[in-house]
């Protein structure tokens, strides 16, 4: 019996999928995978996360991990009471439900109006901040309403200076501004989380080959003139990402290259699989492979700081 390629393609997908359901304790039913946000990946092309991602809406949020943007999310106040079903929390965290599911609170920045939360397992930050928009209709509402009412009483609670009621204020302008809540990543993209996590390598183990006006750029083995090296490709909020360029490299040709054309390092990416290494300052935090054709190295530009990389295939996932 012979299969066409999209035939295999749903054979695959479907045994991941059934792997995966069975792991987090999914039902295996035709309902469970018909509506299955994960199998429509699968069947896209693009593998599940090394961890499970956050919930919106009851459905998992890939953009949230592998994306850029920022998003207009629904928010509570923080509170330790739902802290035992927040995914990686512990008794006793403070938690606050974005659009519908727990994350737990790292750090207070301003009571009421921002935090750095996390979720699960990921070693990612998350900064949610109140962010207060003009609302030009309700803005026209009232001026019309007080030119055709000029002796109504209309009477908002007094705070800090302006009237406010719950997330609406008016200025001494008469101007009506709404809050609404913004939820962006903070840090390195996200596009590694499709790989699998292993051990980085010892601090020791690695070396400066050349530095740039941004830190290094280029690593070796500590000691050596040959041997694997490590290429910086992004940087965001104090920690780097590296890249690893084939198994054995000359340091004294890579220096000359990277003086003279940086950008011809990323051809010296070899095999099916991409090793990436993050660090905070000197120190090496995570080491993930991942499958080279799902690594954006065409977006790759070395020579600025890299913010945002979202692998083309990702996007609609």
């Amino acid at each position: 019996m012979n299969f066409s390629d999209r035939e295999k393609q749903l054979i695959r997908a479907a045994f991941s999928w059934g792997q995966i359901a069975q792991k987090e304790g999914y039902a295996l039913s035709d309902l469970e995978i018909e509506k299955s946000v994960l199998f429509r990946r699968l069947l896209a092309g693009r593998p599940a996360l090394t961890f499970p991602p956050p919930l919106r809406h009851g459905f998992p949020w890939y953009e949230v991990i592998e994306g850029r943007c920022e998003f207009v999310v629904n928010a509570s106040e923080p509170s330790p009471d739902c802290s035992i079903i927040a995914p990686g929390s512990k008794p006793g965290d403070h938690c606050i439900l974005i659009d519908g599911s727990f994350w737990r609170v790292a750090e207070t920045i301003q009571t009421g109006k921002e935090y750095i939360v996390e979720w699960g397992d990921y070693p990612i930050q998350w900064r949610l901040r109140k962010h207060w928009e003009v609302n030009y209709e309700m803005t026209q509402q009232l001026h019309q309403f007080r030119k055709a009412h000029p002796d109504a009483d209309i009477q908002l609670e007094q705070g800090h200076g302006q009237r406010e009621c719950g997330e609406l204020y008016v200025d001494d302008d008469q101007t009506v501004w709404l809050s609404e809540w913004h939820l962006s990543r903070i840090g390195l993209s996200g596009w590694v989380w499709v790989g699998t996590l292993e051990e980085p390598p010892p601090t020791s183990a690695v070396a400066p080959l050349y530095e740039d006006t941004h830190g290094p750029l280029l690593l070796g083995e500590s000691g050596s003139d040959r041997g694997p090296a490590w290429l910086r490709v992004e940087e965001a909020e104090g920690e780097s990402r590296f890249i690893r360029l084939g198994e054995q490299q000359d340091y004294s040709t890579l220096v000359n290259d990277a003086i003279s054309d940086l950008e011809s390092l990323i051809q010296r990416v070899g095999g099916d699989t991409l090793q990436v290494v993050d660090f905070r300052g000197t120190q090496a935090i995570r080491q993930l492979s991942i499958p080279v054709h799902l690594a954006p190295l065409e977006e790759f530009d070395l020579g600025r700081r890299t913010y945002d990389l979202v692998p083309e295939n990702a996007r609609d996932a």
